[in-house]
């Protein structure tokens, strides 16, 4: 036999207590209660002061900012007072969100200069108070984006653009780098870094540059548009995918600059040569140029830059036909630099 009673006690105890007035929530530590307000926007976090006595310093003490207003407006003030009020309570997050659209120039470049002056106190004092977790969503263009921290574990970019090196050599613990819809025309360096996701956005249509990061285990690259980056050496590679709009994007070619001056040979796979380590790849384009020449087109590179002694499985992503040709040019490519045919998986 099921016993209700014992369900309903709860239920009757919640009712007997809003019937006393009986404050539960107060009754919470202080330390959990900020736990809690931490996920509260900081804008509606400082509003709870008004709740008691005892909440009037509570909100001071959250190990969380998070910013999503106009800034270019009189919540900027808002940020001011909430950067100066605030305790110096080291912080796991601060989440960056600047929703302005309107500017006095009609200029890009200088609108997302701006856009990053508005901010940059944020990033400044988030810094110094031992962030663990940043995030910034902000059409800006950082010129001198620096970010040096012993704390900072993971980093969230979205719609930003950057021309200046993306050096994160001054954090030694991060360990996961986001970007979402960022245009990058720079070096990426972190030797500290095991997850890198890229997703949107751009890399520069002229020149190919390097990502360096030895440690990466995972690394997902999406962009909409741009160079595949040169892949530095990746001996902990587990997992990578990287997907292209157009396929030769993957290859260097003669009239194309690397940033250190290429000396591969035409039509080499850079996509290839930095993911030898690689356990599971793949790898997807949906351009619907093919560059084939002739039916019996053969692809004989001078050394192999993909002697993969971990990958178990390739998979091969085809947005329209298996018999495409440029399936057909990927089987090849791949077999000539040593991978098994029953690896590959077609899909």
């Amino acid at each position: 036999m099921v016993n209700t009673r014992s369900r309903s006690l709860p239920n009757e105890e919640m009712e007997g207590a809003l019937a006393s007035g009986e404050d539960r929530i107060g009754a919470l530590p202080d330390d959990l209660l900020q736990n809690v307000m931490s996920f509260l926007l900081s804008r509606d976090a400082m509003r709870t002061c008004v709740l008691a006595r005892r909440w009037s310093t509570l909100w001071k003490s959250v190990p969380a900012l998070r910013i999503e207003d106009d800034l270019a407006t009189d919540s900027n003030k808002f940020v001011d007072e909430l950067l100066r009020l605030r305790d110096p309570a080291p912080l796991n997050v601060c989440d960056i969100c600047d929703v302005s659209e309107d500017s006095d120039t009609e200029d890009p470049e200088t609108f997302c200069e701006e856009a990053y002056n508005r901010i940059a106190p944020c990033l400044r004092y988030a810094l110094l108070h031992q962030v663990r977790v940043l995030r910034v969503s902000a059409p800006v263009f950082p010129t001198d984006l620096v970010l040096v921290s012993s704390h900072l574990k993971r980093v969230e970019l979205c719609h930003m653009q950057f021309e200046d090196s993306l050096d994160f050599s001054s954090c030694q613990v991060l360990d996961v780098l986001e970007m979402t819809d960022c245009n990058i025309y720079a070096p990426i360096i972190c030797q500290s870094l095991r997850h890198l996701n890229m997703k949107g956005g751009c890399f520069d249509n002229e020149v190919r540059y390097h990502i360096s990061a030895p440690n990466l285990v995972s690394l997902k690259l999406a962009p909409e548009s741009g160079l595949t980056p040169l892949l530095d050496s990746m001996p902990s590679l587990v997992t990578a995918s990287v997907e292209s709009s157009e396929e030769e994007f993957h290859h260097c070619f003669a009239l194309l600059s690397c940033d250190d001056g290429c000396t591969r040979e035409e039509t080499f796979s850079v996509v290839l040569e930095g993911l030898s380590a690689a356990t599971n790849l793949e790898l997807t384009s949906d351009d619907l140029k093919q560059r084939v020449n002739g039916t019996d087109e053969r692809y004989a590179p001078k050394k192999q830059s993909l002697p993969s002694k971990h990958l178990k499985i390739v998979k091969i992503i085809c947005g329209l036909m298996k018999d495409d040709a440029r399936v057909y040019r990927a089987l090849k490519m791949l077999c000539a630099h040593g991978v098994p045919f029953e690896k590959i998986d077609i899909q």
